[in-house]
């Protein structure tokens, strides 16, 4: 404790005849406290170790009075007289304790003899006291905190410790300090508290730890391929380890206890949901928790054709298509398209109000994968062949005669009464006429069968002559002659 000084200045007042001295005594004997009985009233003083006790006796104004101290209790204190003020300290070492001091007025005014005495006694009491601590807390709390000082030789005082400052987000206001600290780490209240002249530093750290956070709940889905969730980031400072405390992780999956990281992958159909429950290891215990749900299935592919064909007046055309078995549930749709839709079961449907491009065909499974398909729309022209609607030629060779389609396609005809002897055969669009005798009129259907299975046909007819010649040959006869 400093050694200060305090004055305090008796109420009481001693009435004596006298002349003022300036006179010092001291008596170092021990006496018991019977010794000090009989000296009027005992007017009683508390003093601190460490503090001085001052006190300036007053008598008549008439009078002219020498002050002494009779005798004192040396064993506790220190006592003097000096300059009209008495003057008492605690010995070092005593803390507790009653000590006596007898002062002796005496007067010898007008010839009258006068002796009066002032009995005072010291308690001795503690001083000043401090104490107090922060506990640990969390980003975001609030301090309330108010420190303790006793004193009793005085109300207590607090200030900021010179030299510092409260940590940032705090404020010490009638004694108490409050607010919200923003650093974290270790943090530093410094305070100094004053009772009558008496001064005391109390020293106080607390650490400010990071909030857990959990997060949102979060869906991973995997059809083969490695998927993770996202790590959950907080502070290294509380050291959070994460388990698994509802539910639990399928087949191909694992959690890392430092990130909370949920990682794996699978081709099972399964839904799955479990807790993460993340437990701080430093500061004020914390708990925070996250929900992921692991979903997988096969991974989604479509099967099936890619192209449709239609024409004017077809009946609508239609292209099954498949999507990988044993995902979840699956929903088709097909781009935006005049005469082009698409079933719940994966049947395009396309009618001869489509036009030729191309249109996109998705399949997406309840738990979030999507394939996609590009089939190819071709609209064909009304189909028709133009060529010669007779065929004719001599017995004398083979021939032929070429016929077109505006849609390309496979040729084929059909004889309709081609005579024995006579054949008609088609080979991409050119038509052959074979026999070597003569034939009446015949006719044949030229055909030609689109890609979109539009059939185009030409009836021709046909005839097999002989050729030009003369069949006779000059014979003997009647020559005349002109005469």
């Amino acid at each position: 404790m400093d050694n200060q000084k305090i004055t305090l200045f008796a109420v009481a007042m001693l009435a004596v005849a006298g002349v003022a001295g300036l006179v010092v005594l001291a008596s170092d004997s021990d006496e018991s406290a019977a010794s000090y009985s009989g000296y009027g009233t005992v007017y009683t003083v508390n003093l601190a170790p460490g503090f001085s006790y001052t006190y300036a006796p007053t008598y008549p104004s008439d009078l002219t009075v020498t002050t002494t101290i009779e005798k004192y209790e040396s064993t506790g204190i220190n006592a003097s007289f000096s300059s009209g003020t008495l003057t008492v300290t605690v010995k070092d070492g005593i803390t507790s304790g009653s000590y006596d001091i007898i002062l002796k007025a005496t007067s010898n005014t007008a010839g009258l003899s006068q002796t009066a005495y002032q009995h005072i006694r010291i308690n001795v009491v503690s001083g000043l006291s401090v104490s107090g601590s922060i506990n640990d807390i969390i980003k975001g709390a609030a301090v309330n905190f108010t420190p303790s000082g006793t004193s009793t030789m005085g109300d207590v005082v607090w200030k900021v410790k010179s030299g510092t400052t409260l940590p940032a987000g705090l404020t010490l206001s009638n004694g108490k300090v409050s607010g919200t600290p923003t650093t974290l780490g270790v943090n530093t209240v410094s305070l100094t508290a004053t009772a009558a002249g008496e001064s005391k530093d109390l020293v106080v750290s607390f650490t400010v730890y990071s909030k857990i956070v959990g997060g949102f709940a979060q869906t991973i889905v995997s059809h083969g391929n490695t998927v993770s969730s996202t790590a959950i980031s907080n502070g290294s400072d509380i050291k959070v380890t994460w388990k698994v405390t509802s539910g639990t992780l399928p087949s191909g999956f694992a959690l890392n206890s430092s990130t909370g990281v949920v990682s794996g992958s699978s081709t099972v159909k399964q839904s799955v949901t479990v807790t993460l429950t993340g437990t701080s290891g430093a500061g004020p215990s914390q708990t925070a928790t996250k929900q992921i749900t692991i979903k997988s299935e096969p991974n989604l592919a479509i099967s099936g054709g890619s192209s449709v064909i239609t024409y004017p007046g077809a009946a609508a055309k239609t292209l099954t298509l498949t999507g990988t078995s044993g995902t979840s549930a699956q929903t088709w749709t097909v781009g935006s398209a005049t005469g082009v839709s698409i079933s719940s079961s994966g049947v395009l449907s396309v009618t001869n109000a489509a036009s030729s491009g191309t249109v996109t065909v998705t399949l997406a499974t309840e738990y979030g994968q999507t394939a996609t398909k590009q089939i190819t729309i071709t609209k064909e022209a009304a189909a028709a062949i133009t060529g010669s609607a007779t065929f004719s030629k001599t017995t004398a060779a083979n021939a032929t005669s070429v016929y077109t389609s505006n849609v390309s396609g496979t040729w084929s005809v059909v004889s309709t009464g081609a005579p024995t002897g006579t054949t008609v055969t088609m080979n991409n669009g050119t038509l052959t006429l074979a026999g070597s005798s003569p034939t009446d009129a015949f006719t044949v259907v030229v055909k030609c069968v689109t890609p979109g299975g539009q059939t185009a046909q030409k009836t021709v007819t046909c005839q097999i002559v002989s050729p030009l010649g003369f069949s006779s040959v000059p014979s003997s006869g009647i020559i005349a002659y002109e005469g």
